[in-house]
């Protein structure tokens, strides 16, 4: 076999053996100074657990979603405010663990900047101070799904996504 088969043939199998996440788009999450967030308090972990719990939730949210981009497309994302839905309840319980209650008036709100680069760093779109807020989160909070962690936000998130950026790319 000569050599430009044998390369055609090796590159045929690598993009079989790469996962399709490697091939796909990426996202950068950074949170910047979460310790004056409006509300990312917990009733029942230290601050830094929940940061911990936050970063990991919504920006695997981020990063999932990046990954339905084109390959080598880069959305980077700092956020720069979060209000949690709800309200930890001042009421401490038995078990001196607080709970969050949800209720209307303390609906999730999100302050954020972002970019989305192409594959060759050119920027395609961005804007600073976006505000994510849904202050109908309750009435549309679907029961099967309501017992992930930070449903309503990582919703916002979803809507956010699939309205301004898989919209632009169409």
């Amino acid at each position: 076999m000569d050599t430009d088969r044998m390369c055609r043939l090796g590159l045929m199998v690598a993009a079989m053996i790469l996962p399709a996440s490697a091939l796909a788009g990426e996202a950068v999450v950074e949170w910047k100074h979460p310790e004056k967030y409006t509300d990312i308090r917990s009733g029942d972990q230290s601050a830094e657990g929940m940061r911990k719990s936050i970063a990991k939730s919504l920006g695997g949210e981020f990063s999932g979603l990046a990954a339905q981009l084109p390959p080598g497309y880069r959305l980077s994302v700092t956020v720069t405010d979060l209000d949690l839905a709800g309200e930890v309840d001042p009421i401490p319980m038995r078990t001196m663990n607080e709970i969050r209650v949800l209720k209307d008036i303390y609906f999730p709100r999100m302050i954020f900047d972002y970019q989305l680069k192409d594959a060759r760093g050119a920027v395609l779109q961005g804007q600073t101070d976006v505000e994510l807020k849904d202050m109908q989160y309750l009435s549309s909070m679907r029961t099967t799904r309501s017992s992930e962690s930070f449903y309503a936000e990582r919703k916002m998130i979803r809507d956010w996504f699939s309205k301004q950026i898989t919209a632009s790319l169409k």
